[in-house]
């Protein structure tokens, strides 16, 4: 019985001791469990903040708020326990709980702070923790200079992005851009643009939607892009809504423009003298005797009438179809605003570009023949928050642009103008707009023409007819973001699909007409007096329209966590597929997988790594992938202890550096992107075949395949020094970068021509592109009123073709090998040619035409004795400029508002087309510089000294004198003031009375001014004469905010 006892209480001595732990660490839990800290985490206005996180400081441990602001959160360490409570756009704070169960916070937004947030590929960083060569600008920068279209609203505001604008036409006067440079000569080399994360068309985007552009340039910051991001990319992100009250915004603005060049054509006396001496020059016979001189004379002076004012006539064309200045007027409106569970933003806009064209017209129902844009724009989102985890968004735009204009080829894309080139080439000696003639019992209007000139612009815009173009873009994405912060803190998951379609319609309606030319002086009020030429026609109408259809999705999974309040880490992977398709043709898709890591210690030491995995349909099975790695790290040297003594000064000072790789797979052939680049191609050619005598259709081999073509690869290397002085009001940042690229797809150029067939693009080029960026910013204020910045930009970019596929016998003078992608190419011009050179018998034969005294002296480059196309070589710069450069003044004293930005490009030339710098082209007119002539009326040493231009010739007579060469190779650089503007903002207290929170009247001009070496032939940045010209414009308008 004792022994039972006994082994009874073993029994319950053994459960004791295995209870005992068990039982203390219940108790030791117990009090932790019940600390528990709960709270609200508000706005200063009471509304609450969802998604703040609140971190207990030292630990993971962590929660995020609900939809109502709530969070509740078990404490490690009640006695200690301090909260951390953080928010996008809000100062964090830190809160010693002391035993407090039921907390309110309220954070304090920060606008310092938004600017601090940049938006890199699929996701956004604080700047403080970029390591990537990125530059930014937001929608205050972008507004401060008011612009219809966005690319011109971002030229000199961001460092190394080259902007080109060659057109002022209505809805074509986008720029081009370039970003640090040009580095292939595979394409176009223009960056890849994304807008919300998808590709689209943004210059006609209006300025006032847009919050962010961020470029990337450098691979750390392009490599998750990796497929299409060796040239830039740039990231524009537009308005979404806010937890706050509604704000609507309102602007009006009206705009007037002009041409930055008039044209310099001469009247028909000047003209019809130079025509002479020309046809002397060329020893052909005499058009015009000296009374027809004194006639012209007297036409010029106006004092011809009736028959002798239609013989003689002094038309100046540009002044019969151009006015003097183009109004425009846009109007936008937006409303933004939110709560706790949906913010919004929406806009509306519309837009009116008239052109300088008169409208002319003669249709019946009123359709006018002047060049006309209209825009109308409406873009929308909103942010539901479902639960504490889950918010859904959606976008949305559409866009509906009308254009307008003659039946005429003027481009869309402004690069050719019919209506100029015939104002170009028309000559003002030759007839009159129109005859007036009976014609039975009424009075008719015949058009000028002649033989050689059967056209009459002032006819194509009075009765050729005209033409309607409609474009429908519509853009819709759809966003869920969830967090997962229940399977892991930090953990969170994103997918978007977007859909954008776009058609465009055009509706052209012609009619012929007929020109006349007066041929018996006699009976010129007759029509029986008149030669015609070509049949007045009836109207027609044709149609033509193209559908685009772009898909794109994403998923992305992130993580963003901070461990022991050293070690903060964030990844991102990301799986996108873009499809694009044009007409009913085969969708074009871009697909792969992207990643990113990145790791900062203690805010000091910054490493990242980006990753893009990507393929293309240009390549074939095997080749079709590529991986495009980049590391980078950066160190902010500030955060050290031993640079504690400069801290009251010295705010901020980071270095950073990156290499990456990046591709490219974009190849084009006279201006066409083509697909599937391995293949071999085959097409089908009619009645070629011949059996007999009768010819039959077949197939021939049209493109041999290269089936080992691959990516065209881009290794970026990039160091970067950022500084804040003085309370950041003096800050700036310095990068110098190099790029090396291969594989380059590229035409063969040795393959010999009895090869047959073109052959697929090969791997056959290498290039490398290196320079440096700075950019200064200096604000401060004298007094509380007046407040002054001062800016600056300048980049370098300077590029060379370190190997190119040429033949191996080719003279090295001529080898691209070694020179800048686009240099110019041409004879070299060493002055004129001497009645010296000529007797001295060491003058080159000219293949291009007999050499008189005057004409152009080519250098003999492999002294063969004559100058044909073996003597051209490399001349100028490329078009690109190498040097770029703008400076920013601004001023503030109370309400009103100064800014002025001034632009300059150098270390670039400019060929401009044959209508800007010849004389006599396809037997047309000439210019004011054509006056500086060698003129065989004057000694030789006259000419030599003061001559400007060789000796004139009549058409093809100068072909000696037109060929690509140095004389007429321009020096493109210039110094423009791009933009200045005056605003004042009326006094809140006058305002408030009409519920206005600001009301700001503002007057502007963009393009005011230019300096440049061209003595008025064209604008510098025009690539000539047949196209809308470069406008400057005058902007009056005024902002308004409820």
């Amino acid at each position: 019985m004792d022994k039972i006892r006994i082994t009874a209480e073993g029994r319950r001595s053994t459960l004791l001791r295995l209870l005992l732990p068990v039982i203390f660490l219940a108790f030791a839990a117990f009090p932790a469990a019940a600390q528990i800290v709960k709270g609200v985490v508000t706005d200063p206005s009471g509304e609450p903040l969802i998604g703040a996180t609140v971190i207990e400081k030292g630990s993971t441990n962590g929660t995020a708020t609900d939809i109502e602001g709530f969070f509740q959160l078990n404490l490690k360490d009640a006695k200690k326990a301090v909260l951390v409570v953080s928010y996008v756009g809000y100062a964090t704070q830190e809160i010693e709980v002391k035993g407090q169960t039921d907390l309110q916070i309220t954070l304090q937004e920060e606008s310092s702070l938004l600017n601090e947030v940049v938006v890199v590929g699929y996701g956004q960083q604080k700047k403080e923790s970029v390591v990537g060569a990125i530059s930014q600008v937001n929608s205050g920068d972008l507004l401060e200079t008011p612009s219809a279209n966005l690319s011109q609203a971002i030229t000199g505001k961001i460092p190394g992005v080259i902007t080109s604008q060659t057109s002022g036409a209505p809805g074509a006067d986008d720029a081009s851009i370039y970003i640090r440079g040009r580095a292939t000569f595979a394409g176009d080399a223009q960056p890849l643009i994304l807008v919300d994360g998808v590709e689209r068309s943004f210059s006609q985007i209006a300025p006032d939607d847009i919050e962010t552009i961020s470029v990337l340039k450098d691979a750390s910051a392009t490599a998750v892009y990796g497929v299409r991001g060796a040239n830039g990319v740039m990231l524009i992100t537009t308005k979404r809504g806010k937890e706050q009250k509604p704000i609507v915004n309102l602007t009006a603005s009206w705009q007037f423009q002009t041409p930055t060049r008039k044209d310099t054509y001469l009247n028909s006396y000047q003209s019809v003298s130079l025509l002479e001496e020309a046809l002397a020059n060329d020893g052909l016979p005499s058009q015009y005797s000296s009374y027809d001189l004194d006639m012209y004379q007297k036409s010029v002076n106006g004092q011809l009438s009736g028959v002798e004012a239609l013989l003689y006539p002094n038309v100046d064309w540009y002044d019969e179809i151009l006015r003097s200045s183009a109004p425009s007027q846009r109007y936008n409106a937006s409303v933004r605003g939110g709560t706790k569970r949906m913010r919004y933003y929406a806009s509306l806009e519309y837009y009116d570009q008239e052109s300088l064209f008169k409208n002319l017209s003669n249709d019946p129902y009123g359709n006018s023949t002047s060049l006309n844009y209209k825009r109308y724009g409406f873009r929308a989102n909103a942010d539901f928050f479902l639960t504490k985890d889950l918010q859904l968004s959606v976008n949305f735009g559409t866009r509906f642009e009308e254009r307008r204009g003659p039946n005429s080829d003027e481009r869309d894309d402004g690069s050719y103008s019919n209506v100029f080139y015939q104002l170009n080439h028309t000559p003002g000696w030759l007839f009159p707009v129109a005859y007036e003639v009976q014609n039975g019992e009424t009075t008719k209007t015949l058009y000028g023409g002649s033989s050689q000139y059967q056209s009459n612009v002032y006819a194509t815009l009075a009765e050729s007819g005209y033409y309607k173009g409609v474009n429908t873009v519509n853009e819709t994405n759809f966003i869920a973001d969830y967090k997962m912060d229940w399977l892991t803190p930090g953990l969170s998951a994103r997918g978007m699909v977007s859909f954008d379609y776009e058609n465009y319609h055009k509706t052209t309606y012609s009619k012929s007409f007929a020109t006349y030319e007066l041929n018996d002086r006699n009976n010129y009020q007759s029509i029986d007096a008149y030669n015609r030429f070509n049949t007045d026609g009836t109207m027609t109408s044709s149609k033509t329209s193209f559908t685009v259809y772009k898909l794109y999705m994403e998923a992305q999974l992130n993580y963003a966590r901070k461990f022991a309040d050293l070690h903060d880490v964030t990844a991102m992977v990301l799986y996108m597929q873009n499809d694009y398709r044009y007409q009913s043709d085969l969708a074009k898709r871009y697909q792969g997988v992207v990643g990113r890591v990145t790791y900062a210690y203690d805010d000091r030491y910054l490493f990242e790594f980006n990753a893009g995995y990507n393929g293309s349909e240009n390549f074939m099975k095997g080749k079709r992938f590529g991986f495009f790695p980049a590391f980078s790290a950066g160190w902010r040297i500030t955060q050290e202890k031993f640079m504690e003594n400069s801290a009251d000064w010295l705010n901020n000072l980071k270095l950073r550096a990156s290499y990456g790789q990046v591709g490219n797979d974009v190849y084009q052939v006279g201006g066409v992107q083509q697909r599937f680049l391995y293949e071999q191609k085959w097409s089908q050619i009619a009645n070629d075949y011949y059996f007999g005598t009768s010819g039959q259709t077949g197939i021939f081999e049209e493109q041999y395949p290269n089936y080992g073509v691959t990516w065209e690869r881009a290794h970026k290397y990039n160091v970067g020094l950022e500084f804040g002085l003085f309370n950041n009001s003096l800050s700036g940042n310095i990068d110098f970068f190099w790029e090396k690229r291969n594989n380059i797809l590229t035409e063969y150029l040795t393959r010999p021509w009895w090869f047959g067939v073109t052959s697929a693009a090969g791997n056959l080029g290498k290039t490398e592109n290196k320079g440096f960026e700075i950019e200064l910013h200096y604000s401060n204020k004298i007094g509380n009123d007046f407040k002054y910045n001062i800016g600056g930009t300048y980049s370098h970019a300077k590029n060379k073709i370190t190997e190119m596929d040429e033949p191996a016998n080719k003279t090295d003078y001529r080898k691209r090998t070694g020179h800048a992608i686009g240099q110019y190419f041409g004879l070299v011009a060493d002055g004129f040619v001497t009645q010296a050179d000529i007797d001295g018998g060491n003058l080159p034969t000219s293949t291009f035409g007999t050499v008189k005294p005057g004409d152009l002296k080519y250098r003999d480059m492999n002294g063969d004795g004559f100058i044909d196309d073996r003597d051209e070589t490399f001349i100028g710069y490329s078009d690109i400029p190498e040097n770029t450069y703008a400076i920013t003044l601004g001023a503030e004293w109370k309400g009103i508002g100064f800014s002025v930005m001034f632009q300059g490009v150098d270390h670039v030339s400019r060929y401009y087309d044959a209508e800007a710098m010849y004389a006599f082209v396809n037997g047309g007119k000439v210019k004011e510089h054509h006056l500086d002539r060698w003129n065989p009326a004057l000694s030789e040493a006259e000419n030599l000294a003061n001559a400007k231009y060789p000796l004139l010739h009549y058409d093809s007579y100068g072909d000696h004198n037109q060929r690509q060469n140095s004389f007429f190779l321009k020096n493109g650089s210039f110094f423009r003031l791009k933009n200045i503007e005056l605003s004042y903002s009326l006094p809140e207290k006058w305002i408030k009375h009409a519920y206005m929170s600001q009301c700001r009247f503002f007057v502007n001009a963009n393009n005011l001014v230019t300096w440049d070496h061209l003595n008025g032939l064209t604008d510098p940045e025009s690539n000539g004469s047949n196209r809308y010209p470069i406008c400057k414009t005058v902007n009056f308008g005024v902002n308004i905010q409820f």
